[in-house]
């Protein structure tokens, strides 16, 4: 409990890891952090902490499962309250941007 508790308290800090991380192989990338973590209304024992990655090259569910497991050994963690979500930067921009209020983008 006392790693995931470590997650929430630095959300952000994970956060442009997780996207520096993902911009050795997507180069262009923003990581939006969504959810009840930003809104300050989470509990750590049950909530996750949502996270959009938005990139013209997201791929279909299976290249986003290796994504996900790459980040993980990125983060040199096998569990995390991270959830991925992705999109491209058109339905981001288009849906997603007026949908996830609060948020915090997070460019690298």
């Amino acid at each position: 409990m006392a790693e995931r508790i470590e997650y929430f308290n630095n959300w952000r800090k994970y956060a442009y890891e997780i996207c520096a991380s993902l911009k050795k192989v997507l180069q262009d990338v923003m990581v939006v952090v969504f959810g009840s973590v930003v809104s300050g209304n989470y509990v750590p024992s049950l909530s996750d902490i949502d996270i959009l990655i938005v990139s013209d090259k997201v791929g279909d569910i299976l290249w986003q499962a290796k994504m996900n497991l790459y980040i993980l050994s990125e983060l040199k963690s096998d569990i995390t309250p991270f959830e991925f979500h992705y999109s491209n930067w058109k339905d981001y921009e288009e849906f997603y941007k007026e949908f996830f209020n609060p948020r915090v983008e997070i460019r690298c």
